[in-house]
């Protein structure tokens, strides 16, 4: 089953990032004066959400910015983003009359290109923000290729930066692991996920990760398919696995980890006693796709 086929959220495919064209300024400039274009203020990875909140504020002229962040093509309409400092953002939401949002709170409101560009948009701003010095000599960075890359005093390059994780449904029969942590909402509970560690394939981080918060062992792990998650920087990397084992035992990590059948998730999740991860994220299509699944 591809990816669209699963409706992972996030992973709209109408944007076309024409990368190759970042670096050509006078190129970029001269597309700017006879296509329509869309800049979307963003303000520490937020957006402002419009018209009952089903899409985010933007508009056909520049905002005042250190650096017009072109996102890509969508038909000749072009697309970017525009990184705006605390006094930028006060101002705009005096004009609009509403606040910058997370995009947590409206991700199931917006269409799917709209929730990826603004996914987008918001890895991009973080990653800038997040570097405003050169790790290797200090210096100040400043923003080039089209807020692609980013370059100091000594010419030190950065480009955007990516946390692979991992994240995984575990079976066993017709029971699947689900965990939760402290912190989260009470009665929640999700499939087990961690960062890939340097080193590592995807494969061994699934098999490390699993027995590290429940002392499951895992084979026959099969890769469904993958999320942008810029909160702040990772890409989910989803999968399903097989236990070897059912005895569970819970790492300081986690609060909870038990194995739940079809027929007790269910009647759990309709009684309320469980809540699983948001529609918008990919935890909630493995959790709901084994669900949905004929019992073995």
């Amino acid at each position: 089953m591809s990816k669209v086929d699963k409706n992972i959220f996030f992973g709209a495919q109408k944007l076309d990032r024409a990368s190759h064209l970042r670096e050509r300024t006078a190129e970029l400039a001269g597309m700017q004066e006879k296509h329509d274009c869309k800049y979307i203020p963003v303000y520490h990875g937020r957006h402002i959400y419009m018209n009952q909140h089903s899409s985010f504020y933007r508009r056909s002229k520049p905002f005042e910015c250190e650096s017009q962040c072109f996102l890509g093509l969508v038909g000749n309409q072009m697309w970017y983003s525009c990184p705006l400092d605390d006094e930028q953002a006060k101002k705009l939401e005096k004009e609009v009359g509403k606040q910058f949002s997370s995009l947590r709170r409206y991700a199931l409101k917006l269409d799917d290109e709209l929730a990826h560009i603004a996914l987008y948009s918001r890895g991009l701003d973080l990653w800038q923000r997040n570097r405003r010095f050169c790790p290797k000599c200090g210096t100040k960075n400043r923003l080039s290729w089209a807020g692609h890359r980013l370059l100091c005093e000594n010419n030190h390059e950065q480009f955007p930066h990516i946390e692979p994780a991992i994240i995984v449904l575990v079976t066993h029969g017709n029971k699947c692991l689900l965990g939760r942590k402290a912190e989260w909402p009470t009665y929640a509970y999700s499939t087990l996920a961690g960062f890939v560690e340097p080193g590592e394939t995807i494969e061994e981080a699934v098999k490390r990760e699993v027995e590290e918060e429940s002392n499951i062992r895992t084979h026959n792990i099969q890769y469904f398919g993958s999320q942008p998650w810029p909160f702040p920087a990772a890409l989910m990397l989803a999968f399903i696995a097989e236990a070897e084992n059912e005895d569970i035992k819970v790492n300081d990590e986690m609060e909870d980890v038990q194995w739940f059948t079809r027929k007790q998730l269910k009647e759990m999740l309709k009684e309320g006693y469980v809540t699983i991860s948001p529609r918008y994220t990919v935890a909630h299509n493995l959790i709901v796709g084994w669900l949905e699944e004929q019992d073995a």
